[in-house]
């Protein structure tokens, strides 16, 4: 945005937040600052996107590592119902929701995605390119999303999860001229987000606490 990734229980809109950090990669940057269908699953809070009609709904293609017997047998013990597939799936509603949010200034809608640190530095970037009247446009084409890894420390859960997208995006200026990416590549980008979870905690909210970008 019943458990999921950063996901609560979603009723069509919002109702739960994401706290992390977050960031994109243009291609050049190791750390990146940034500088859809709605669905209600058990486990998955699906984050709503807005859909502009100008292209298909992208393929998702999930890819379901080896199992991490005991480590899910834990969280298991507390979200009874938790479903890996269905985390990921979940995920996926998250990445385009997060990355849409920022390429749109949509601040508001940043703080219920997204924790303290991390909005600062998205403020920051959106305020430069509001004083520079530039606009910024990010068309994700498909995503491929796989977890990397579940660690657990004490009643702390951490699922990391790989994102590797390709996006087309393009900066505008004020007089409505593309002048990044004016040939409009589609480049690949790689992400690893951590999403954590107090499993002493009831609620069904996973946390997005860390984002890279991969070479």
């Amino acid at each position: 945005m019943v458990e999921i990734l950063l996901f609560a229980v979603l009723s069509v809109y919002l109702a739960y937040r994401l706290w992390g950090v977050l960031g994109t990669r243009t291609g050049s940057e190791k750390q990146r600052q940034w500088s859809r269908p709605e669905t209600i699953d058990d486990n998955v809070i699906i984050l709503p996107q807005k859909s502009t009609g100008q292209h298909a709904e992208p393929e998702v293609a999930i890819s379901v590592p080896e199992p991490f017997i005991s480590q899910l047998k834990t969280i298991k013990k507390s979200i009874k119902d938790f479903s890996l597939d269905r985390f990921q799936a979940g995920s996926v509603n998250a990445f385009r929701a997060v990355v849409q949010a920022f390429a749109n200034g949509n601040t508001e809608r940043l703080e219920q995605l997204v924790g303290p640190k991390v909005l600062k530095g998205f403020q920051a970037a959106i305020k430069t390119r509001t004083k520079q009247k530039e606009t910024m446009n990010i068309d994700i084409k498909d995503v491929d999303v796989e977890i990397e890894d579940i660690i657990l420390a004490k009643t702390i859960a951490q699922i990391l999860v790989r994102f590797t997208s390709d996006q087309v995006v393009t900066t505008t200026n004020k007089a409505g001229e593309i002048i990044d990416n004016t040939n409009l590549i589609t480049n690949r980008m790689i992400d690893r987000w951590t999403f954590e979870k107090d499993l002493k905690e009831s609620g069904p909210i996973w946390l997005l606490v860390k984002t890279e970008s991969l070479a």
